[in-house]
């Protein structure tokens, strides 16, 4: 009896899992004592995930399985007041993570361009990455 119940749960718990491996096109609310950072892939070039730097602050954002970031995904990045005070002014820039052309080795490519980003509790900002190649990758505010 036990194993006839085992198989339903295991497939259900598989396809929760790989729900939560997708990043949604929509962005997730600012709560009380948060701040959110979205960034929309617009680029024509594969990438694997972003790392947000911001202060001695960072928070990478990846595919749970490892796929990549598919054109058109949203990925939102939470900062919390108990992490890092949300005031003040900073300078924010990004790596991307981009995979050689065989797809086993992955490497982190620093975008050069700093942002300015103003911290406020209950904020959501909105950038998008845009370019032909990972080296050209510009990361640019659209709200």
């Amino acid at each position: 009896m036990k194993k006839k119940r085992f198989l339903p749960i295991t497939i259900l718990l598989i396809i929760l899992i790989s729900a939560c491996t997708h990043y949604p096109s929509t962005p997730i609310a600012p709560k009380e004592n948060s701040m959110v950072i979205n960034i929309k892939n617009n680029s024509n070039f594969d990438f694997y995930g972003i790392q947000v730097h911001i202060l001695n602050y960072l928070e990478t954002g990846i595919n749970g399985n490892n796929s990549k970031i598919e054109k058109g995904d949203l990925l939102s990045f939470e900062l919390l007041e108990k992490d890092m005070a949300l005031n003040g002014e900073v300078e924010m820039y990004v790596e991307i993570l981009g995979s050689n052309s065989r797809g086993k080795s992955k490497y982190n490519v620093p975008n050069n361009k700093k942002v300015t980003l103003e911290l406020d509790n209950k904020k959501e900002v909105f950038f998008e990455i845009t370019g032909d190649s990972i080296r050209q990758a510009d990361l640019k505010r659209v709200k």
